[in-house]
């Protein structure tokens, strides 16, 4: 590995983390028929990253309606509250890969680490889904393997995403700030 690759993943902070998070090695076939696909249809976002996206957005506005009426800020808050419990339970209910797989990961917007049963090889290209939580939010990427290292009974393997688009990685970034600001309040408090 060159100094500059090593350099590049290492240029978005890390965190440790639980993500709920599947992976199916695929062949280079796959991925060019897969990235294909992607540019003439639009997959549609989840619901998670639809509520995200609009939460950062009416963030924006709710500081100003804070100001100008605290309990009108108060009464939004509890109604986006109960949007946010309703769309947990009915994504929950749903997704199949939360239920199974919520693992401890290493990650940030460049790649990501977790444990693996069986050993992948250098350069593998692998499709990942993981879910974030506590926002729910869903991506799907592929993704190169960088290293696989023998820990315990299983394997450490570390990706580095090939495909993941703007919105994904800003979603990743926010997720990230977000999860170093509580970790950091929680060792204050």
């Amino acid at each position: 590995m060159s100094q500059d690759a090593g350099q590049e993943r290492r240029r978005f902070f890390r965190i440790d983390d639980e993500v709920a998070i599947s992976y199916r090695v695929i062949s280079n076939d796959e991925m060019t028929k897969a990235d294909g696909l992607k540019r003439n249809e639009v997959e549609p976002a989840s619901l998670a990253n639809e509520l995200e996206k609009m939460n950062e957005i009416s963030r924006i506005h709710f500081r100003h309606v804070e100001k100008e009426s605290p309990e009108v800020a108060r009464y939004f808050s509890f109604i986006e509250s109960k949007i946010d419990l309703l769309a947990h339970h009915i994504i929950m209910g749903t997704d199949e890969l939360f239920v199974k797989t919520i693992q401890p990961v290493n990650i940030s917007a460049s790649g990501v680490s977790f444990a693996v049963s069986n050993a992948l090889n250098i350069g593998d290209i692998v499709e990942i889904k993981f879910i974030l939580t506590p926002s729910l939010a869903s991506i799907k990427t592929f993704s190169k393997v960088v290293s696989c290292e023998q820990d315990s009974d299983q394997f450490k393997v570390a990706v580095e995403y090939s495909q993941l688009g703007d919105e994904n990685r800003d979603l990743l970034i926010r997720h990230i700030v977000k999860k170093q600001m509580n970790d950091i309040r929680e060792q204050s408090d």
